[in-house]
């Protein structure tokens, strides 16, 4: 149910990279690279996922095709860091690669497109361009890049930002460059279904702070309503699923779609105060993000939907909610209520 909402009269909306889904969506990667012209792969990563053996399936993709894998970077942790960053680039240099594949959650996914900006820039330090906040001026194309997100969260490999810590200020700063993002985002749901209950949990709590976000924050448009709305109505059907069977690829591959969505929306309709609130409790006490996002989410959704609760009205609609009974505001503090039974659940 779509009521007449009013929204900005002017937007404009972005998404660059080209979306494929497939469960073993990997063995189409040496064909896919090669089209982009790279030729020579860095593997980009975290250790958890190289002991999990999930960077592996790709590293085999990698080796099953005419590309040679010129090295692996695994140091990424929690968070991308500017002293990684740099280390990347440089790794990268030292490899001689052509081109990039990012096997990882939203901070690997962060880490690598700040490392591909300095390749493609020619530069060795990303600080000075963490502080610019914007890097749009003079922008162009970087070397192939390819992503495979292993958590159906954050959908950065759709964003055309990334969130960068600064660990000596305690503050994490998001930077923008209109080709930073995957060329094309590949989304295999079998490389998502070694990750851990609570990580799935929280990863996927993020995507559905994503998609709420975008309903609900003060510039939202019909399209990111589209993606947004559709992608709360997957995590809500498909997040349980996962937690009872989390070797379920297809509810996984759901969550992914769902990520995704959720990533197009807000990154053109922007987010609000949960993001706001959760960035500073990640960056002060290393909350990871999904887990920020769900510990805030209910919060400001009780802050804000007096504000505007029509648009809250959606979000319990979308969360299966059945509203046609209830009042607006009945129906607005229903989406929180769905919001902390699907949490509990």
């Amino acid at each position: 149910k779509y009521p007449d909402i009013p929204f900005e009269p002017f937007f404009t909306w972005v998404n660059r990279p080209r979306v494929m889904y497939k469960a073993g969506l990997r063995e189409e990667l040496g064909f896919e690279m090669e089209k982009l012209g790279g030729t020579k792969v860095l593997l980009y990563t975290d250790g958890g996922l190289v002991q999990a053996g999930v960077a592996g399936m790709v590293i085999e993709a990698i080796e099953d095709s005419s590309l040679k894998l010129a090295g692996v970077y695994d140091k990424i942790v929690q968070d991308a860091r500017i002293d990684l960053i740099n280390e990347g680039a440089a790794f990268y240099r030292k490899c001689g690669a052509d081109c990039m594949v990012v096997v990882g959650g939203g901070s690997v996914m962060d880490t690598a497109k700040a490392i591909n900006i300095l390749i493609g820039d020619g530069l060795d330090d990303f600080g000075p361009l963490a502080d610019q906040v914007g890097l749009f001026d003079g922008a162009k194309p970087l070397p192939p890049h390819v992503a495979f997100p292993t958590t159906a969260g954050t959908g950065a490999e759709v964003t055309y930002a990334m969130v960068v810590l600064n660990d000596v200020a305690k503050v994490k700063v998001a930077c923008a460059h209109p080709y930073c993002n995957a060329d094309i985002a590949m989304l295999d749901p079998e490389l998502t279904v070694k990750l851990p209950p609570k990580i799935t949990a929280f990863t996927a709590m993020d995507a559905m702070t994503h998609a709420i976000e975008s309903v609900t924050c003060i510039c939202p448009n019909p399209i990111s309503d589209g993606l947004g709305l559709h992608a709360i109505r997957l995590i809500a059907r498909y997040l349980p699923r996962v937690m009872k069977d989390p070797g379920n690829v297809d509810a996984r591959g759901y969550l992914l779609i769902a990520s995704t969505m959720a990533g197009m929306a807000f990154i053109n309709s922007f987010t609000g105060g949960v993001h706001a609130t959760a960035h500073s409790l990640g960056a002060l006490y290393g909350i990871p993000h999904g887990l920020a996002n769900s510990i805030m989410l209910p919060q400001l959704m009780e802050f804000n939907l007096e504000e505007n609760p029509d648009r809250f009205v959606l979000v319990a609609d979308a969360m299966g909610v059945e509203v046609d009974k209830l009042s607006t505001e009945e129906a607005a503090r229903a989406a929180v209520k769905a919001i902390r039974d699907l949490q509990k659940s």
